[in-house]
């Protein structure tokens, strides 16, 4: 009988000792939730990349040479090579930036195996780098690009622009401009010419976050908000 309360007394200790580290696992679990400000998605694919803070990665993204600004959310299955985004970009669905390029003249085959030691389909017959391949893109602050658009190699895109759903952006895209089509063409800009440059000049993205946090109800109306601010 004495045995059996030992073997019984020693299995709830046991069972103690392990609801104990269940617990302090589960905490730091939780609290490593808490402050952890880089939302991956455990299917995305990410090489050489450097990540803001308050940033999200949506499911299968792809992304390589990518450096991403604080506030900035990619949805998913969005592929970015080459490319620095802002702050405060919000990137649908789809968005294909900076994919790369294929020689259309001169060269008598567009495929990789002859000019690019890359080996794109598992082979090469090239010796080296006969043309180039990538560009370098830039997204500024502020950005929205809407489902399936595709931003092109060596593009800049303004502060502030809005770049429409399934646009083939070709060339680039001015701060506070909204382009629709293919290829992608203003249609028009976001704000008037003054507060254009107002805002431009007024760098808010740069702002701490508590002053964001503080002023937050100012960011609803351009009017009150130039005006107060400017």
């Amino acid at each position: 009988m004495l045995g059996r309360i030992k073997h019984f007394f020693n299995i709830m200790v046991i069972k103690k000792i392990a609801r104990k580290f269940y617990v302090l696992f589960a905490f730091k679990k939780i609290t490593t939730m808490e402050v952890t400000t880089q939302r991956v998605s455990s299917s995305a694919s990410l090489s050489d990349c450097n990540l803001g803070q308050n940033i999200s990665i949506g499911d299968r993204c792809y992304l390589y040479k990518v450096a991403i600004g604080d506030f900035t959310y990619l949805s998913k299955d969005v592929t970015v090579m080459n490319t620095i985004i802002g702050k405060f970009c919000s990137i649908a669905q789809g968005v294909l930036i900076s994919g790369g390029n294929h020689p259309s003249k001169t060269f008598v085959s567009t495929s990789p195996v002859f000019f690019s030691q890359g080996k794109q389909c598992g082979v090469t017959f090239s010796d080296g780098k006969y043309f180039r391949e990538m560009g370098n893109t830039k997204i500024g602050n502020d950005v929205w690009i809407g489902a399936n658009a595709v931003v092109k190699d060596d593009i800049n895109v303004g502060d502030g622009a809005i770049i429409g759903a399934g646009a083939i952006v070709t060339k680039d895209v001015a701060p506070y401009s909204i382009v629709i089509g293919n290829p992608a063409k203003v249609i028009r800009y976001r704000f008037e010419l003054e507060e254009i440059d107002f805002l431009l000049r007024f760098r808010w993205w740069e702002k701490g976050e508590e002053w964001l946090k503080a002023n937050y109800k100012d960011f609803h109306n351009i009017d009150s908000f130039k005006k107060k601010y400017g």
